[in-house]
């Protein structure tokens, strides 16, 4: 097996991710996350050939910074209005606690928010391959990268799919998706309407 067609990636508070292209066909994906771990395997002729930058916000460390800014204030300010209570006592801890939780959560927000590089499944647009920008090195990294949009884009031509076939080998892919929990029934029945009224 080649350098390039394998890459394993672990970022600061994430999981880890595995990628290995096999028989030039094939992209296996493993990932690792709060010890649950999910493989699945993707057929590349079913992937767009260029990938595309995209930016994964943390979205629920600033929210929970927000909740906790929210809370003090309605601690401090409309709770003793509405129940004629006095915290002025407790007014200084309270500010305390709660900015440095507020911090620690603005702080988790920073270091999970990451940038990744992102394949997409050709006909419904779905990201199925998030690339951490960089990991393990740079080096690597573009290998790799380089080494699987050569293999999609070079499948697409020697195989010579019509729409049909392609959008058949798509809806495929994405029912087995479904048993590996990578994506839901529900999504499942999004992208087949969608994939349906491409082929009609």
């Amino acid at each position: 097996m080649n350098d390039k067609d394998l890459l394993t990636q672990q970022g600061l508070f994430s999981d880890k991710r595995r990628f290995e292209i096999k028989d030039g066909r094939y992209l296996f994906v493993d990932i690792t996350k709060l010890k649950r771990n999910t493989n699945y395997q993707l057929d590349l002729v079913a992937l767009e050939p260029k990938s595309k930058l995209r930016i994964s916000i943390a979205w629920p460390w600033l929210v929970a910074a927000a909740v906790v800014i929210l809370a003090t204030y309605f601690a401090l300010e409309l709770l003793p209005q509405f129940f004629e209570v006095s915290l002025n006592d407790y007014a200084f801890p309270i500010k305390l606690g709660s900015a440095s939780l507020a911090f620690l959560f603005l702080v988790l927000f920073v270091v999970t928010t990451c940038v990744e590089r992102v394949f997409i499944a050709a006909n419904t647009n779905f990201p199925l391959v998030r690339l951490l920008i960089g990991k393990p090195d740079r080096k690597a990294y573009q290998a790799f990268l380089s080494s699987l949009e050569n293999r999609i884009k070079t499948l697409s031509e020697h195989l010579q799919l019509d729409e049909q076939q392609r959008i058949a080998g798509e809806l495929r892919m994405m029912r087995r998706l479904t048993k590996h929990d990578v994506i839901s029934e529900k999504e499942y029945e999004r992208f087949k309407t969608k994939l349906m009224k491409l082929s009609s």
